[in-house]
């Protein structure tokens, strides 16, 4: 046996095979030698496949509790691919399961399966007589979550959970079931507490959740992500999605879930063993497809018209990178296998889980295509399905008929949003001012709404900060890169912002100002709060009324009589061009670590029209200069 595996390790397999038929002759039931002798046939070029099956199915017989036969009958599936494929590999996988559930890698080859609930119940029977096997146990659980059977998979959980052991697996699931039965609240404890375990999750359940979904550089980076850096991971990937700042719980996780379920009700991936998914070259024959998809295009006006969503696509970058040009009929897959079997959905089920029910669905029964318009980016897109995974038919995959439909199938696979779209453009502003203590910076954000929401999260998406109710807000950060987010719900409809932002370093001990701030005052004696409370996210403003500019000015050096000396000037720059309206003073103040300038125009002083403000200060005590950066605003 050990000479025979030599060789055919060695691609030696006709001494192989030689070597094995002698020893069956001696003895022509025994398993071992059955087995080896079939996996010899099955690397034999062209014919072995189905010899190397009956062989496996002797040897099955002759050792009926031997998992092995079984696992290479899996195999024998695997190469012969398409529909009989995967019946071999379904007979074979139910096989090994009956036997042994941990043997070798037989749970990689049952995601290559269509699994009916039906199917997934029977299977979860099968495992059974393993009560006492924690992880078969919670493999139970996830088949039977998978088919909707919760009541019977929530009991499974209870009794791991009463057994102690602290597996994500068993809250990501518990979870899952909760929230696609619509219990949302209590759905979310669970998977805040799943989230928590992350570094412990042995099925990598918490992954497979939201795998179908993730951005490129998301799928890179957990792939090579530590165990104990997972928790961070889930949070910052909701956090990114989070479509409502004004509310507690996230609305995305809720929204996933349910999308989830329906598309594994609807849109599973039925042929997952199609040569399409596993050969370039097999996609490229099926472009033969092309015309009848284009005639069922052509007979339908509707199908025709298409925008173009804003950004660029990994995939499209690295197509120009090699210089080659894209064949629509054929769109790129990132991994050896497509992206329609890795996640076990087809082309509607991907783009469904990604942006929910389309705005308006076109369906041409005689061609067996599909167009499914979206708002994507503040553009109307479409995407095109067609059955063309196999000849004569096959799940419904992306069939992009055109360069726009190209680009937006490519976007659209590498991006997700919510339902819960922003109706109304939404106006904001922010300025930056030192803190109370040194290092600490003031970051104001105001909105046009009565009442908004604003949060920050670090470069880990790690939230800072947020703030509820009327602004403007007021959010106390250190220097550095964050990310931005606002949101306000008012009659005029939802309004959302998400902006990376830079927060200056205003301590740094040299000639340095805060953002500048625009409101409406008549009096002079106003303050910082004043101002930014009159400042309209939108900064436009009445020529009847008077304008209150507001600034803060740090590390101003200071004369032998300590005081401070210094001029400054408001340029307002028309943005349609033509003269500057400038004004200029000179300030002679009592010398302070901040010196609040502040300035009323009255009405009549500056034209209507938009500018562009910009204020610049000048030390006359130690000849520095420093500008403040450039607010636009509008006078009407």
């Amino acid at each position: 046996m050990a000479q025979a595996e030599r060789l055919l390790a060695a691609g030696e397999l006709k001494s192989a095979r030689s070597l094995l038929e002698q020893e069956l002759r001696n003895d022509p039931y025994d398993p071992t030698t059955l087995t080896l002798l079939g996996r010899v046939h099955l690397d034999w070029p062209v014919i072995g496949r189905w010899e190397a099956l009956r062989l496996f199915r002797r040897a099955a017989e002759a050792a009926p509790r031997d998992p092995e036969p079984w696992y290479w009958k899996i195999r024998v599936g695997k190469f012969l691919g398409s529909a009989d494929g995967e019946s071999l590999m379904r007979s074979g996988i139910v096989g090994v399961l009956e036997r042994d559930p941990r043997h070798r890698d037989v749970w990689d080859y049952w995601a290559g399966i269509y699994r009916t609930p039906g199917f997934l119940e029977s299977v979860a029977d099968l495992l059974g007589d393993y009560p006492n096997d924690r992880g078969i146990v919670l493999r139970r659980a996830q088949l039977l979550t998978e088919g909707g059977i919760y009541e019977r998979a929530d009991s499974l959980l209870r009794v791991l959970g009463e057994a102690g052991w602290d597996d994500a697996g068993i809250w990501a699931l518990s979870a899952q079931s909760l929230l696609e039965q619509g219990d949302t609240t209590e759905g979310l404890v669970r998977y805040r507490e799943a989230l928590a375990r992350a570094d412990r999750d042995s099925l990598a359940i918490l992954w497979h959740q939201i795998a179908p979904i993730a951005w490129p550089n998301e799928d890179s980076l957990y792939q090579a992500l530590p165990l104990e850096a997972r928790p961070e991971f889930f949070r910052a990937f909701w956090a990114r999605r989070e479509p409502d700042l004004t509310t507690e719980p996230n609305e995305r996780i809720v929204e996933h879930f349910s999308r989830l379920r329906h598309a594994r009700l609807y849109y599973r991936l039925r042929h997952p063993q199609s040569r399409f998914h596993y050969s370039a070259e097999r996609r490229t024959v099926l472009s033969s497809q092309a015309p009848r998809v284009l005639q069922a295009i052509l007979e339908d006006s509707d199908l025709l018209v298409s925008g173009i969503v804003p950004g660029r696509s990994r995939f499209e970058d690295e197509i120009q990178r090699a210089g080659l040009g894209v064949d629509v009929r054929d769109l790129p897959e990132p991994d050896s296998v497509t992206r329609y079997r890795r996640y076990g959905f087809d082309g509607r089920g991907l783009i469904y889980l990604r942006f929910g029910e389309p705005d308006r669905r076109l369906i041409s029964n005689r061609f067996g295509v599909e167009a499914w318009d979206y708002a994507v980016g503040g553009t109307d897109a479409r995407v095109v399905f067609a059955r063309a995974s196999a000849d004569g038919g096959g799940d419904m995959i992306l069939y992009p008929t055109s360069g726009a439909e190209l680009h937006n199938s490519a976007i659209m696979l590498e991006t997700d949003a919510s339902s819960i779209r922003a109706t109304r453009d939404l106006h904001a502003w922010a300025a930056f001012f030192r803190g109370a203590v040194s290092g600490e910076q003031l970051m104001y954000v105001g909105v046009d709404a009565d009442s908004s929401a604003t949060a920050v999260w670090d470069e880990r998406w790690v939230e800072m900060q947020r703030l509820r109710g009327p602004g403007p807000h007021v959010l106390v950060l250190v220097r550095g890169p964050y990310t931005l987010g606002v949101d306000a719900i008012d009659d005029a409809g939802r309004g959302r912002v998400r902006a990376e932002i830079d927060v200056p370093h205003l301590w740094s001990g040299r000639l340095s100002l805060s953002s500048l701030l625009i409101g409406t005052a008549a009096d002079t004696a106003f303050e910082r709060d004043d101002v930014a409370r009159a400042m309209p996210g939108n900064r436009r403003f009445s020529r009847l009324e008077p304008l209150a500019l507001y600034a803060e000015i740090y590390g101003l050096s200071a004369d032998r009589g300590d005081m401070s000396r210094f001029q400054v000037q408001y340029a307002f720059l028309p943005e349609a061009g033509g003269d500057m309206v400038s004004l200029s003073f000179n300030r002679t103040v009592r010398a302070g670590p901040v010196i609040p300038e502040r300035v009323i125009v009255q009405p009549g002083r500056i034209p209507p029209g938009r500018y562009r403000l910009r204020l610049t200060v000048w030390d006359e005590v130690r000849r520095r200069i420093a500008q403040s950066t450039v607010v636009p605003f509008e006078l009407r």
